[in-house]
């Protein structure tokens, strides 16, 4: 709830109570928009960036179970599916409800993003934070851009945004855009010149008024193309195959060289009817130590995943999410390359 119904109660004429009522059911939401693609990177089979988004939103699931606190809070899981392949779709459902105890639900339109969002009040529950991975302008974020038929009903800009109901918000709720320009409050795309950000004219501040949320936006363009690693995570790629596979070959080694010690070893003992004897001049081979640093297993990881989801289904889904997050692009120039902080009421913060 944006703001919390209160209620004075006089416990005596000096002193009274205040009493703040909360549902203490929060959820957790991550929306992703769709991925349109052209017919000649359709054509190749190149669906990395296709992916982008909802690689990103399933890393997000794997956060939130790092915060959530009550035994009644849920995580969602919200799906444009435009131009989604259904297998693949069947397959993130799997994933997103075994995995990461999450609800998944697919949507077919802005309005229904808003529903599910008002629906909360209805439900009494309340949202604590809502994640958004899509495409967007200046003014709207775009979760079907470029898709034929659905730019329209797909686009979420400030008519959406007034239609929220800020009882569905908890206090101190948060709300993450990591679409394009959320943040701007001015159609610029190369230039804005200091002091005419329009900052309260965004996105963002609308957002921001409507559910008494803080909304944390780009004014900048936002950057996927570290979700599969930064390009020193995909040079070290191989390398840390190598090693880890070096690794397990000298693991294996090291296994039979011990099944073997210890075998001498259990017979000399009984030779000697000493079970504390040791054999002369041999010592207990010593495990090696692995080359593979945590790091290397964990690009590993991701890259299996992508890899066997790829060959299964011809999409590159990582069960661990994304392994860089979004970050801050280059344009327009002026405005800083964070993320800003809106409030309702308050002009934007670093």
């Amino acid at each position: 709830m944006a703001t919390p119904d209160k209620k004075q109660i006089q416990t005596s004429d000096q002193h009274g109570t205040t009493q703040v009522k909360g549902t203490l059911k929060y959820d957790y939401v991550t929306v992703v928009g769709s991925y349109h693609i052209n017919a000649w990177t359709d054509f190749r089979e190149n669906y990395g960036n296709k992916m982008s988004f909802i690689n990103q939103g399933v890393g997000q699931l794997k956060t939130y179970s790092t915060i959530k606190k009550g035994a009644a809070d849920k995580t969602f899981f919200l799906l444009f599916v435009a131009e989604y392949d259904p297998k693949m779709r069947a397959t993130l459902r799997k994933l997103v409800v075994n995995t990461y105890n999450a609800e998944y639900l697919e949507i077919d339109s802005a309005a229904e993003l808003v529903a599910f969002i008002n629906k909360r009040v209805e439900e009494k529950r309340e949202i604590k934070q809502l994640d958004i991975f899509a495409h967007g302008v200046v003014f709207n974020i775009e979760f079907g851009y470029e898709i034929e038929g659905k730019d329209a009903s797909y686009r979420f800009g400030p008519a959406q945004a007034g239609q929220l109901q800020p009882d569905a918000f908890a206090l101190g709720a948060n709300i993450f855009s990591y679409a394009c320009r959320t943040g701007l409050g001015v159609d610029e795309t190369a230039l804005v010149s200091e002091g005419q950000e329009h900052y309260e004219l965004s996105l963002a501040q609308k957002l921001a008024e409507a559910t008494g949320a803080t909304i944390h936006a780009y004014p900048r363009r936002s950057l996927y193309d570290q979700t599969y690693g930064s390009d020193a995570d995909r040079d070290r790629l191989e390398g840390a195959k190598a090693r880890i596979a070096s690794d397990k070959r000298a693991s294996l080694a090291f296994e039979v060289k011990q099944a073997s010690y210890q075998r001498r070893l259990a017979a000399h003992r009984l030779s000697e009817k000493n079970n504390a004897a040791e054999l002369p001049d041999e010592k207990a081979p010593i495990r090696p130590k692995d080359l593979a640093t945590g790091e290397d297993k964990t690009l590993s990881m991701h890259a299996k995943s992508r890899s066997d989801n790829e060959k299964l289904m011809r999409f590159p889904l990582d069960d661990f999410g994304a392994v860089g997050k979004v970050r801050s692009g280059n344009t327009p120039l002026g405005p800083p390359k964070q993320q800003l902080k809106f409030k309702k009421g308050q002009p934007a913060q670093p």
